[in-house]
């Protein structure tokens, strides 16, 4: 398996920081059988036609060895789910996550509201297909 010297950039505290990792790409394997998590506003939020923003959503707890894709089909009329976003920031798959925001493009200009529909995450069980590779933090 061929390692490669790579720079994650996360934000802690408001500030960049950048560590590099030895690691590796892995294999696994993707269930055809999945979950669907809802997307829900945790506030409210103006948004132009356009605007790509940041947005709080009700938690959204993902199992270890899950992969969380957002759904393709619109689910509100102002804004339209592009990403999703962990609240402990940069996570392994293999660990537990905590979905805290999306980051949306504003399809038209309106308001978001607490408690909104945003979209839906299609949550899939995965299964490496041999031994990955932890990341090692390099000094």
């Amino acid at each position: 398996m061929s390692t490669e010297t790579i720079q994650v950039v996360a934000r802690k505290d408001g500030e960049l920081i950048s560590k590099k990792f030895k690691a590796a790409p892995y294999e696994f394997t993707i269930a055809t059988r999945a979950k669907w998590g809802m997307m829900i506003a945790d506030e409210d939020v103006e948004l132009r036609a356009g605007e790509y923003k940041k947005i709080a959503i009700q938690e959204v707890i993902l199992d270890a060895d899950t992969l969380a894709i957002p759904c393709a089909f619109t689910y509100h009329a102002v804004a339209s789910v592009l990403k999703v976003s962990s609240k402990e920031g940069n996570c392994l798959v293999e660990k537990p996550r905590t979905i805290k925001y999306v980051y949306a493009f504003g399809q038209e200009t309106g308001k978001v509201r607490a408690g909104d529909l945003l979209g839906v995450l299609n949550i899939f069980p995965i299964m490496f297909t041999r031994e990955a590779m932890k990341p090692v933090l390099v000094k």
